[in-house]
């Protein structure tokens, strides 16, 4: 649970994580939207907390990361953390 919460608690990861739920699985294409600064320390951090998994640059969404971004999503649509 901790290392959800770390790897949630950052704006960037969340706004990936939403990116992956609207269908962006590529590390490409989260690249081109969040830059490439730090990217893979980003995706390394939410590969650690289960969220993800990166496999020759496609990125698939864990169940865990299925439901951790459907709620940030709804979070940012209500205007909270996004």
């Amino acid at each position: 649970m901790a290392l959800v919460h770390h790897a949630l608690e950052n704006p960037i990861r969340r706004r990936m994580i939403i990116m992956m739920v609207e269908g962006c699985r590529s590390v490409e294409g989260i690249a081109e939207a969040v830059g490439p600064k730090m990217l893979d320390y980003h995706l390394h951090r939410l590969e650690l907390a289960g969220l993800i998994e990166v496999t020759d640059g496609a990125i698939t969404l864990t169940e865990a990361g299925e439901a951790y971004g459907a709620l940030i999503k709804s979070q940012a649509e209500r205007g909270g953390a996004g």
